[in-house]
This record gives C-alpha cells, sequence and structure tokens, in this order.
C-alpha cells in the first residue's frame, strides 16, 4: 500500500506534548534528509513514517541548537514540498498538497509462534510498504500502530518463511511461521548470485550450515557424504586439517585436479592439496599437509550450494571442469538489536579396532612358537634383540593353547592370544576435541555487522598426536543512501598440526604399516621397551612407537581470506557491482627422525616453507526488467585472477647429535638449487541473459571467455585463450497448465548443456629454468628437468547436457528431483616418452577423452506432521559409469599408470585397477601347484607334499576405484522440544587393492591364513601335470599350504594380486544426534533467547562391508591413485556433546 493512500485515511493526528520538550541540536551542510532524519532519531527515539519517493535526492543545509522538535523539524522541511504530523512518538512525513482524510489509528498486539506454538523472540513485523517496524520480544509479543484494517504486516525470522498478514478486524493477531525446508526456494547460484530455483534450468543442492555443523566435523565438507545426490566424499583417516577427495558426478581429469572449485562469499579460494601421501621417497613417510577448506570455521557457514553440472559451473570457466561448491558465510541481520551466540561442544574420540584378524595362532614358525632363549626352536633368522630379529613377527607359531613360551621381552608367559581390542586400548588414548565459538551480531536499518571467534583443540587418540585452529571473522554491511550498498569480510586463521600421521611410504612407524606385522600373540606395549643399548624391539623393521617417540611432523599455517563486495543502485533496474577477494597462506613445515635402529636411519632433519597468494577482482554490470509478460534479466562483466606460490625445501639425511634440530648439526645436507615460483593470471570476460515468460518459462544464456597466461607464447600453434558457453531451459508446466495443486503442488522440467574447462599448469607449457651462480658477474641459468612443453597445446574442456525434473505432491509434503547427465572430458595433457636423442625424455601434448554419464534421485519428504510432532525423511541417490574412450596411440596398450596397480585405459573406467589373477583350465577350475610344505615339527622339505594356488601373471582388469552407486538416507523427528536425526549413507560397487590384506596374510594374522593350517583341507581343483603349452589336468589330492601361498619362508607372498582387491561397497551408520531445546517460558525472565543441548556421534559403524580388517573408506592417494591402501591409519568413531546459548 502506498503511503499517499495511507495518509487520505488518516483521521486526526495529535500532537505528542513530549516531542518538543526535547531539545535537539543539528548542524549539516548539504546532506540528505534521510541521513538528517536518522540523526533526529538517535537524539530523541521518533521513527519517521514517509514513502521514500517524498526524501529521495532532497539534500538539506540545516543548524539548529537546543530547539524543540517543532523547531527542528521546520527547519528541515524548510523550502521543501513537504509537511509533518506527530502521533504518539512517530512522525508521518507528506506532501504539502496531500489531503489527509480523518480515520482513527489502529494499536495493533500479537504473538510470533513457530509451527508448535513456542515463541519466536526477535521477529521482525513490519507494515508493508513502509520502513516502519518492531521486533517481537524475548515472549514473541509485539505492538505496532497501522492506520487501519487493511493494513498489512511482514513478518519473519531467521530458518523460518516469512508471512504477509493482514490485520483486519483484529487488535490481537496470533502468527505462525513454518520453519523453512532444508531447500530454500531462492538459492545461490554462479557469481554468488541469488535465483528463485524455479527459474533454474539445471540441477542444483543447497545444504544449511546448521546441518554442516550439525556433528561437529573439523574439516566440515566431510559432513556433505551421504547428504547431495551425485556428490561423492571420499577422506582418508589422515586425522584433522587432512584432505578431502570430492567428486562431482565422477572423475573428469586424467592430469589435472578432478576437486571442485571453491568458492566463498563470491571469491574463488585456494584450496591446492597435494593429493598423494608421499614424498618422493626423500624422508621417512607420506603426510597429508591438508587442503584450503580445513581452516574455515565451520560455525561461521550459512549455506553450502552445490552446483554439479556444466550448465551451472560455466560462468567460472577454467578451474570448474570437476563442479563448484558455493560457501556463503553468515553476516549480521538488519534492522536487529545485539545478538550473541555461544557455541561449545565436546567430542570424544576412539579408534576403531581391526576386525577379521585371526586369534587361533600364535607368534612362531612352521607350526610351533618359541621356546628357547636362543630361538632355536625351531631356528630361523635368529634372537629379536634389535633390528636383526624379524621372524618372531610372524603368526605361523602353534595353537594359542596357553603353554608356556618365550616373548619378545625375553620372559616365559603362557602362549594366549592378545586381540585387537587389547592392543588398540594400550597404544591408543581416547581423544578429546573442544571447539568453542561466540559470535557477536548487530543491525540497524543501513547496516550490520558480525564478528566471531573461535578455538578448536584436539588431543587425538595417536598419542602425541595434536590440532588446533584459531579463527576471527569481521564482517561488516552498510547502506549509504539507497545506492550504495557494500559488504566487507576479513577471516583469520591460524592452524597447528602437531605430529600430523605418517601415511604410507617408508612411514614404517606408521600404525597403520605396523600392526599387520604383529603376531597375534604379541602384546604391543613390549614394544615400547628398549634393548639394554636402547634400542628398540622391532616385528619386521616395523614399531609404532618409533613414530610418537622419535619422528616430528609439524606443520603451522597462517591464513587471510578477505573479500569485498561494493554494489551502486544506479536506478531501480541497472546496478554495478564490485567485488575483489585475497586470499593468503603461509605455511612452515618441520620434519624429524631422530635415529633409530629400527627404520635403519642415521635421522632426517626437513623445514619446508610455501607461501601462496591469490587475489581475484571482478566488475559486473547487471539490468533486470519486466515488460508485460516477459522479464529480462541480464549482466555482463570482467574479471581479473592472479595465482602465485613461493615454496623452499631444505632437508638432510643424517642428525649428529638427535636432540639439536638445525641443519649446522646435520649431515648429508641438501641445498636445494631452485626454489619453486610458479605464478599464472587469468583475464575474463563473462555474460548471462534470462528471459522469462510468465513465470513459468525461463531462458538462460551465459558466455565466458578466459586467456590464460600460462599459455601465452611466442608459438603460433598456442590457442590462449577458451570460449565456454552454457544454455538452459526451465519449464513449470504446473503453472502453465494450471494443475490443481491439490494434485500435483509443483512441477517443472529442465534441460541445460555447458561447457566447462580445467586451468593450464604453467610448468608444464614452457621450459622451465633454474638460476645457477654468476660467471664474470653474470647470472646463468639452466633448463631443468627433462620433458619437453607441448608444440601445440588446447586446454582441457567439459561439455555436459542434462535433463531432469522436479515434482512436489500434497501441499509440498513431497518433493522429487531427477537429473540425468552426460559429459565428455577432452584435450588432456599427457606425457608421452621420447628419444634420449633429442637430450629430452618425455614430451607433453593433448590427448584422450572420456565421459561420464549417470542419473541422480532425491527424495524428500514429511509423512508425519502435527502441533507437536514431525518427521521428515530425505533420500538420495546417483548412479555413475565413467570410461575413457581414447588415448594417443605413442601412449601404448598398457595406459597410464598413476599409482602402483592404478591405471588407465581405453575401455576401462579412470584409475582402474589392473594385475595378476589366479590360473584357472578352460572348464573355470582352479589350478594349483604342488610345493614343498616345510610345515609340521621340523623345517625339512617335504617335496610336493601340498599345493598353492597358480598365478596368471597376465595383467587383468581388477575393478575400479569408483562406487557405481552412492547415496543417503536422512530422518529427522520434532517432538515438542526434542529433535533426533540420524544418517545412513553408503557405496555400492567399485575395488580397493589393499596392501594390508597382503601383510596379514604374509605375517599369518589374517582369517584366510586360517584354511590349511591343520594340514587337512583339501581344495577343489586341478594340477597340470603336463606343460604350460600342452597342460595335462588331474584332479588335485594334495592339502592346501597357506604358510607356503603367503609366506614361503619370508621370500614373498605367492598370491595373485586379485587375492588382495576387494569391494569397496558399504553401509554405515554415518551420524546420529539428540537435540532438547529449552522451553520459552523457562527463559521469559532471562535475556537469553534460546539454549539447546545435543547429543551428537558420528562413524558409528559399518552395517555392511565386504572388505575385512580395514576401512573400505581408506587410501594412500586422493588423486587418481585413490583406490591404493597400504596402511591408513584404523578408523574412528566420535561421541560428544554440543551446547547453543543464543542472547
Amino acid at each position: 500500500m502506498k503511503l499517499t493512500t495511507l495518509f487520505m485515511v488518516i483521521a486526526f493526528m495529535q500532537c505528542s506534548a513530549s516531542a518538543f520538550s526535547q531539545k535537539i541540536n543539528l548542524d549539516a551542510t548539504n546532506v540528505p534528509l534521510k541521513k538528517v532524519l536518522q540523526a533526529i532519531n538517535k537524539q530523541n527515539g521518533y521513527l519517521f513514517f514517509y514513502d521514500t519517493k517524498d526524501v529521495r535526492n532532497k539534500n538539506i543545509t540545516v543548524k539548529v541548537k537546543d530547539a524543540s522538535m517543532d523547531e527542528a523539524l521546520s527547519a528541515c522541511l524548510k523550502n521543501l514540498p513537504l509537511t509533518y504530523k506527530i502521533v504518539n512518538n512517530t512522525v508521518f512525513l507528506q506532501e504539502k498538497d496531500y489531503t489527509v482524510a480523518s480515520v482513527i489509528q489502529l494499536s495493533i498486539k500479537g504473538k510470533v509462534v513457530d509451527d508448535k506454538g513456542e515463541p519466536l523472540p526477535g521477529a521482525s513485523i513490519k507494515l508493508k510498504g513502509t520502513n516502519l517496524g518492531v521486533s517481537a520480544d524475548v515472549n514473541g509479543a509485539f505492538s505496532i500502530n497501522v492506520p487501519d484494517e487493511k493494513s498489512v504486516l511482514i513478518v519473519s525470522f531467521v530458518g523460518f518463511e516469512p508471512k504477509e498478514v493482514t490485520v483486519g478486524n483484529s487488535t490481537f493477531l496470533t502468527i505462525s511461521l513454518n520453519a523453512s525446508g532444508k531447500l530454500s526456494e531462492v538459492v545461490v547460484t554462479a557469481l554468488g548470485i541469488k535465483k528463485d530455483e524455479k527459474q533454474l534450468g539445471y540441477s542444483i543442492s543447497q545444504i544449511g550450515g546448521e546441518e554442516v555443523s550439525l556433528t561437529r566435523e573439523p574439516t566440515f565438507i566431510n559432513a556433505l557424504e551421504g547428504k547431495v545426490a551425485g556428490l561423492v566424499v571420499q577422506s582418508p583417516p589422515n586425522g584433522p586439517g587432512g584432505s578431502s577427495r570430492v567428486i562431482l558426478r565422477g572423475n573428469s581429469s586424467f592430469s589435472g585436479s578432478n576437486q571442485p572449485l571453491y568458492v566463498v562469499d563470491g571469491v574463488p579460494i585456494n584450496s591446492t592439496t597435494r593429493e598423494n601421501s608421499d614424498d618422493g621417497g626423500k624422508v621417512y613417510g607420506g603426510s597429508d599437509p591438508g587442503d584450503g577448506l580445513s581452516s574455515i570455521n565451520p560455525d561461521d557457514i550459512e549455506t553450502i550450494s552445490v552446483l554439479k553440472g556444466a550448465s551451472a559451473a560455466a560462468l567460472y570457466g577454467g578451474g570448474a571442469q570437476a563442479g563448484v561448491i558455493l560457501i556463503t558465510t553468515k553476516k549480521g541481520k538488519k534492522n536487529q538489536g545485539l545478538g550473541v551466540s555461544f557455541n561449545s561442544n565436546t567430542v570424544l574420540e576412539k579408534m576403531v579396532p581391526y576386525d577379521h584378524l585371526q586369534t587361533e595362532y600364535g607368534r612362531g614358525y612352521l607350526g610351533r612358537p618359541y621356546t628357547t632363549a636362543d630361538y632355536s626352536d625351531p631356528i630361523f633368522y635368529g634372537q629379536l634383540s634389535d633390528n636383526s630379529g624379524d621372524a618372531p613377527g610372524w603368526s605361523w607359531g602353534g595353537k594359542l593353547d596357553g603353554r608356556p613360551f618365550l616373548d619378545i621381552d625375553g620372559k616365559t608367559k603362557p602362549y594366549v592370544s592378545q586381540s585387537a581390542a587389547k592392543n588398540f586400548d594400550r597404544f591408543f588414548n581416547t581423544g578429546v576435541t573442544t571447539t568453542n565459538s561466540l559470535a557477536f551480531t548487530k543491525g540497524t536499518d543501513n547496516g550490520s555487522y558480525r564478528v566471531s571467534l573461535s578455538q578448536t583443540q584436539d588431543n587425538l587418540p595417536t598419542p602425541g598426536e595434536k590440532y588446533e585452529r584459531y579463527n576471527a571473522v569481521i564482517r561488516a554491511t552498510q547502506d549509504y543512501g539507497t545506492k550504495l550498498h557494500t559488504d566487507f569480510k576479513i577471516d583469520l586463521s591460524r592452524t597447528n598440526r602437531i605430529n600430523a600421521p605418517l601415511l604410507r611410504g617408508d612411514g614404517r612407524g606408521s600404525f597403520g604399516l605396523s600392526y599387520p606385522r604383529i603376531a597375534s600373540s604379541t602384546d604391543i606395549s613390549l614394544l615400547d621397551d628398549k634393548t639394554a643399548d636402547g634400542k628398540y624391539l622391532s616385528t619386521y623393521n616395523a614399531n609404532p612407537y618409533v613414530q610418537i617417540e622419535q619422528v616430528t611432523n609439524n606443520q603451522t599455517q597462517n591464513r587471510i581470506l578477505s573479500s569485498g563486495n561494493i554494489t551502486y543502485d544506479i536506478t531501480s533496474h541497472l546496478h554495478a557491482n564490485l567485488i575483489a577477494g585475497y586470499d593468503y597462506i603461509n605455511t612452515a613445515a618441520l620434519f624429524v627422525v631422530r635415529p633409530n635402529n629400527v627404520i635403519n636411519t642415521n635421522g632426517v632433519y626437513r623445514t619446508t616453507t610455501i607461501e601462496q597468494q591469490k587475489s581475484d577482482v571482478r566488475a559486473m554490470l547487471s539490468y533486470d526488467h519486466k515488460f508485460s509478460d516477459l522479464t529480462v534479466n541480464t549482466f555482463a562483466g570482467a574479471e581479473l585472477q592472479n595465482s602465485q606460490q613461493y615454496s623452499l625445501d631444505l632437508y638432510s639425511e643424517g642428525l649428529i647429535d638427535p636432540n639439536l634440530l638445525n641443519f649446522n648439526n646435520a649431515t648429508n645436507v641438501h641445498i636445494p638449487t631452485e626454489s619453486h615460483l610458479p605464478r599464472y593470471k587469468t583475464n575474463s570476460v563473462f555474460a548471462e541473459v534470462q528471459f522469462g515468460y510468465k513465470d513459468y518459462l525461463f531462458l538462460e544464456i551465459t558466455g565466458r571467455n578466459d586467456w590464460y597466461s600460462a599459455l601465452a607464447s611466442t608459438r603460433p600453434n598456442f590457442k590462449t585463450y577458451l570460449f565456454y558457453p552454457s544454455a538452459n531451459l526451465s519449464y513449470v508446466f504446473t503453472d502453465a497448465l494450471k494443475i490443481d495443486p491439490s494434485i500435483l503442488s509443483f512441477g517443472k522440467i529442465r534441460a541445460s548443456i555447458g561447457q566447462t574447462g580445467s586451468n593450464p599448469t604453467p610448468q608444464k607449457t614452457d621450459l622451465t629454468f633454474t638460476l645457477q651462480p654468476t660467471v664474470n658477474g653474470i647470472t646463468t641459468a639452466q633448463i631443468t628437468g627433462g620433458t619437453v612443453p607441448p608444440p601445440s597445446l588446447k586446454p582441457e574442456t567439459t561439455t555436459e547436457t542434462e535433463i531432469g525434473t522436479e515434482l512436489k505432491f500434497f501441499q509440498n509434503r513431497v518433493s522429487l528431483d531427477f537429473a540425468y547427465y552426460y559429459k565428455k572430458s577432452e584435450n588432456f595433457l599427457l606425457q608421452s616418452t621420447i628419444s634420449n636423442a633429442t637430450t629430452y625424455n618425455s614430451l607433453y601434448f593433448n590427448a584422450g577423452s572420456m565421459y561420464n554419464r549417470g542419473v541422480e534421485l532425491a527424495i524428500n519428504g514429511s509423512p508425519v506432521k502435527t502441533k507437536n510432532f514431525t518427521w521428515n525423511v530425505g533420500f538420495n541417490g546417483a548412479k555413475n559409469k565413467n570410461m575413457v574412450t581414447a588415448l594417443d596411440p605413442t601412449i601404448g596398450a598398457n595406459g597410464i599408470s598413476h599409482y602402483y596397480n592404478i591405471k588407465s585405459k581405453v575401455g576401462y573406467p579412470l584409475g582402474s585397477i589392473f594385475g595378476s589373477t589366479f590360473l584357472k583350465n578352460a572348464q573355470g577350475q582352479d589350478v594349483y601347484v604342488p610345493v614343498n610344505s616345510r610345515y609340521g615339527t621340523s623345517s625339512s622339505s617335504q617335496p610336493n607334499d601340498a599345493v598353492i594356488k597358480d598365478v596368471n601373471n597376465n595383467e587383468s582388469y581388477l575393478g575400479s576405484a569408483n562406487p557405481n552407486w552412492s547415496g543417503g538416507i536422512t530422518n529427522t523427528f520434532n517432538y515438542k522440544n526434542f529433535s533426533f536425526s540420524f544418517l545412513i549413507d553408503g557405496q555400492f560397487g567399485g575395488q580397493i587393492y589393499e596392501a594390508g590384506a597382503r601383510w596379514t596374510n604374509y605375517f599369518g594374522n589374517s582369517e584366510a591364513s586360517l584354511v590349511g593350517r591343520d594340514g587337512t583341507y583339501i581344495p577343489n581343483g586341478v594340477i597340470n601335470t603336463g606343460t604350460a603349452s600342452a597342460p595335462v589336468y588331474v584332479k588335485n589330492t594334495l592339502p592346501f599350504s597357506p604358510y607356503i601361498q603367503y609366506n614361503d619362508g619370508g621370500n614373498a607372498d605367492k598370491s595373485a594380486d586379485e587375492a588382495h582387491v576387494f569391494s569397496r561397497t558399504f553401509i554405515k551408520f554415518r551420524q546420529i544426534s539428540l537435540g532438547y531445546s529449552l522451553p520459552q517460558n523457562m527463559l521469559s525472565s532471562s535475556h537469553i533467547r534460546s539454549v539447546t543441548l545435543s547429543l551428537i556421534a558420528r562413524n558409528l559403524f559399518y552395517i555392511k562391508k565386504n572388505l575385512p580388517t580395514f576401512d573400505p573408506e581408506a587410501s594412500d592417494s586422493i588423486a587418481q591413485g585413490y583406490g591404493y591402501d597400504s596402511g591408513a591409519l584404523p578408523t574412528s568413531r566420535t561421541f560428544g556433546f554440543n551446547l547453543n546459548v543464543t542472547f
């Protein structure tokens, strides 16, 4: 309702006597009238009621001292076509030629509650068409004056759907608000632009910040597991602050990153990961330094939007090939008083013992335990006093029957099992994580601010391992008049990782690599004992106490993440926007291995410094207008991105004094001949236009052109730019066809096509040089590396098409979202071997393509919804198929080797597992080979008295690490003030090469090694009595020898690779929470708005898993080598409580 109409129905005005007794002081020169009125409001608290157009573009000069309200207003409105009236504590401004009718002004009282009837303190109540509004008190009560019964109130509260209420004849209103759904109607899209979801012709998922922080994951991205269709989170057990692998709709690149682009408050951030837990063999073992997400405080997140398809992400061009995840952080709300939020939680973490380890046979060899001091019964490899004794780690002894045996500490003890549960309790502590967050918010008519502080302290289960994170965030918004709007934020963080875990490589102090080598009858705490000369005991060169006592693996990271957003409304339809961001990361790492006997080292001392900077500046001009049935929204802009990195790595392979940590005390110091200084820029222009017809048909077209400094070259065959187009169509057929909402509440079909790409890497597109010592005062340089840059080059691209539908039934009680996609990725930058005669050994060139196709389904519903009880359930599932379709012929039939047995070949998924298989005859029967068992009471050979499985050493496809299906089910129950929710998720299909299984077999600790130990198991198979070329198969009659199959006297596991490849299929009870909110009537007499207590738990247990002993989610790598595990840490489960208080 316009203000001009309101004044015509106002009956009579009463002057407030107090208004004239308040003294006003003003001194303003050429200042907007609105700003002067705000100054008066601050001095006497009076509200001003006016039509915005009446005060727009009206600047005044006024100077009064100790003036009455009447004198001040008269001076302000001098020479202006405005007059005023005062009613109670409200000043009404009007045009002088305005005729005011005489009606009675109404005083309306009421209460704002939720759907349970509980009050909503601080709810906003505004008179529609004006800037007049009030806030509800702690009991949800409010009082507001309105012109008449036709007045409309707009009521809103954070986390609830706003509602418009007509006053009518009632003088007391009870207004109930419904909680917002998981996915709001307005979502954040590319470049941070908010749009109505029904306008979008592509799939998008939006998750609220409360779901992210619910179960207190230190790295918040892991909390998305099982909640978004088509999104797979794979996080190796690398501790807090470690990296996570996030895959959207399958792998998109051979050589580039398959991680999505992360954008925080409209600005892309540095989320670089090392991706492989390896160090090139320089030091003791690989560790994960983390990514760009672990420093963000989950309590600062407002929403997360997931852009899975190319059309949704095309406006980001290069870098968005694997999708985009948009993170919007919290800010203050306008027209709200001071608010305080405090959140505190404590989480306990317990390591989950390995399962499926045998406990029937103990330490020993050839079926007998050790019983003599010289370990000569039987004789093998000598005494376990230092690193020379390996055999006592084997569990190829006798039955664990309690007989006396000689333990590794030289004492005679009962020969009994030491289970994994016992040893885990002996080695690991109960981890404790505490996080405290405090946030202050305040809002006025013109702006807001939010300040948050957070501290996380984590003492992990592994002794000596700690993690710390500190965050300080300031965000302020401000409106300068009606046209200029600003939003500035700075996020300061510091993380410390103390003794981060070693994951693989030569990391024999790693628990994951050590434990499979420990005999089933060994008390792990004995490995902490030392010999008289200070040497560690060990089992096959492995001892987990070495890591916690002799290894230092520390990392400190300081980060500044800042952004600024300025918008200027040129007209009501034309807007200019400038946004800039800066991401600075400084990382200092220290790695030390003190000399010890277990890993045959004289010590390692290593320091690493990495400094990363990323800046982004984007300018944009947007226009929107409605022409009858047609709406047009369009924008165009330009963007400048600049990234650079400095790194310096110093290391030595010896320490003279193990307690003196500096390079003066080091031997064999490797002085680096280079420091890495990669720099690259990207300049871009982009545009979008969206047409809407009658609010049910929408067409959107976008385009972006990127120019890459990494492609800038004097060579004419380099294309330095790439254009990324997209188009999408949305048709809301329920609105177009006027379908009865009682049958179908909402229905939309959509289609899209788009193209994205991968930013080229500078070091691959040109020669790199190392500065050398000066010659005659002139600096010289030397070409480094043996790889020739490509003679011609195209950036990697991914083109994707998508179709889908969204349906809502039963008044939005049930919703369904379905999508089908097909995307093709090509122009991968790969390496091929070339002749050494060129003085180089390899060449970069464009080669290869692959596709992903799949379906996604999300169903959400509210089966039960009453006044006191609601039940919401959400299901999401996705299927993806990946296939390599082309590789350059020069690469050869063996494809590309990524990591151990992980390769890519034409006709197979990216990152498939290849290896040997067990031999079978033409009838499919297992073929066995006669061997000398050497099993029993003597170590002498028994010719051909047993058999083992024969192996076909031809390389075969054993599976892919990528799941065929993934998904999750979330259930949330609310009863009065109680809330209860749980998540079950799973992955189906996909394989893992578990090297840990090879070790448990080799040392006789696996359940598989039990088969045949008593010498009575005769496998059903055949023996070849002929030759390989002319086989003659006869039925096998000999017993199976697990000792020769898996150990062969310490020589090797003779099994095929397929014996160590397992299905990754699992179903996991991922998380559970139980919360209770104190009733508002208990808080009404205090300044506390809400108090919520929650019990939380995560990673509770596997409902189903096919991989014995180890974790199917573990891996050595989060890159293309994902799918190979050689000794990751055991998984852990967490339990804790959370307290949230708002004031």
